[in-house]
């Protein structure tokens, strides 16, 4: 086999060559629907001895891995299904991986459980937040769900010769230990391995500060609320949009492209103490604000005249509605109701502008029953009804 032309480059560009290659940013296929999965291209390493060392360097410092250990079988597919989070190793490949910077166990702290052989799955540092979002948000969503869990951290270098002692920078450690700080009342937590211990106390620190209480939440996404209606008045619709989702993200709702997790149910299921809602049921306040940001947002998306964006979302509240036990029947007393008639009326002007007018008239029809004395819904109705000769 004749030498490599690859070698004929200067080392600078060949490493340039091996990052462009082998990073995970590069080999990240988009699989639908927010799910995504990595593919790496080993090729370069069957090419020779010399660039086998040199992409391995370059592989080893762009891509940090995380191993998960469980005793839970399901705990893989909800962190891939409900947290999409990408899953690089699993099974017994998983198994015989050593080469990980983070060992993360987690454990029963309360209940001696049957044997089970640990599971064990690996992903990338750079998806490490949103596993701890996800495990932050299924701790809201299942209350008191953490007090149950026992956490290790294991900091190592997976690449130190055995007779090398070394603590990895502390850079790197903060990242390898920072996104565990959104993890609240958990029963232990134990961080082992070569570390500063400033950034597992910073970690800790944050680890103390409670949820928010469901009040503040309320009152946050209100205002947020408020301000995106301020930004849609002065045209600033792409700023109006922002500031729906982080009004959204307070109400425990994530929204990414067009996915929107929805954790916490459990969480806003109190009667609200002081402030602007007090007395009031946090679950209610925090539906009725769901509706308001979903039929602002739809009007957002009319005014750019992204009609399919106004019509995703739409449909996507107007079909959780006729999954419910009332269907399209109209609740007309319902305290939401002037917003579920705009989200019925903004919908049905999407499909209108997008040609089907078939379904726009169903969606105004429905609409004018819930705004039966909002004019513009009067007039867009009778402009799409059959004529009779």
């Amino acid at each position: 086999m004749g030498r490599s032309l690859l070698l004929e480059v200067p080392g600078e560009v060949r490493e340039a060559i091996y990052h462009e290659v082998l990073c995970s940013l590069n080999n990240k296929q988009d699989l639908g629907n927010d799910y995504k999965k990595y593919n790496f291209d080993f090729g370069l390493f069957r090419t020779c001895r010399q660039i086998y060392n040199e992409a391995r360097e370059v592989f080893r410092r762009d891509n940090i891995f995380v191993s998960v250990q469980t005793p839970w079988p399901e705990a893989q597919q909800h962190v891939a299904i409900d947290g999409y989070v990408p899953i690089v190793i699993s099974g017994a490949a998983a198994q015989r991986f050593e080469n990980e910077h983070l060992r993360v166990v987690i454990e029963s702290a309360l209940y001696e459980l049957p044997y089970q052989p640990t599971r064990k799955f690996v992903i990338l540092l750079d998806d490490l937040p949103q596993f701890t979002e996800m495990w932050h948000y299924s701790d809201l969503t299942h209350p008191g769900l953490n007090a149950h869990l026992r956490l290790t951290l294991n900091i190592r270098d997976p690449y130190q010769l055995s007779f090398e002692q070394r603590a990895l920078p502390k850079a790197l450690q903060r990242r390898l230990l920072r996104p565990f700080g959104t993890l609240k009342a958990l029963y232990e937590v134990k961080v082992h391995g070569e570390h500063y211990e400033s950034v597992a106390k910073s970690m800790r620190a944050e680890m103390a500060v409670p949820y928010p209480a469901v009040e503040t939440c309320l009152e946050e996404a209100t205002r947020l609320k408020n301000e995106g209606n301020d930004a849609l008045k002065t045209q600033e619709y792409h700023k109006a949009l922002k500031l729906y989702r982080e009004a959204f993200l307070h109400l425990m709702i994530v929204c990414e492209g067009r996915r929107r997790s929805i954790w916490g149910d459990a969480y806003f299921q109190v009667q609200c103490k002081g402030g602007a809602f007090d007395g009031q049921e946090a679950g209610m306040v925090r539906f009725l604000l769901r509706l308001r940001l979903v039929s602002n947002s739809i009007m957002v998306y009319l005014k750019l005249e992204d009609y399919d964006e106004a019509r995703f979302w739409g449909m996507r509240s107007i079909n959780l509605m006729r999954g419910g036990p009332y269907g399209d029947e109209v609740m007309v007393g319902f305290q939401g109701a002037p917003e579920v008639g705009k989200i019925y009326y903004r919908t049905g002007v999407a499909f209108r502008e997008m040609g089907d007018r078939t379904e726009a008239r169903d969606l105004f029809k429905i609409a004018a029953k819930y705004l039966p004395v909002d004019k513009i819904v009067q007039k867009d109705l009778a402009a799409l009804s059959p004529r009779i000769m």
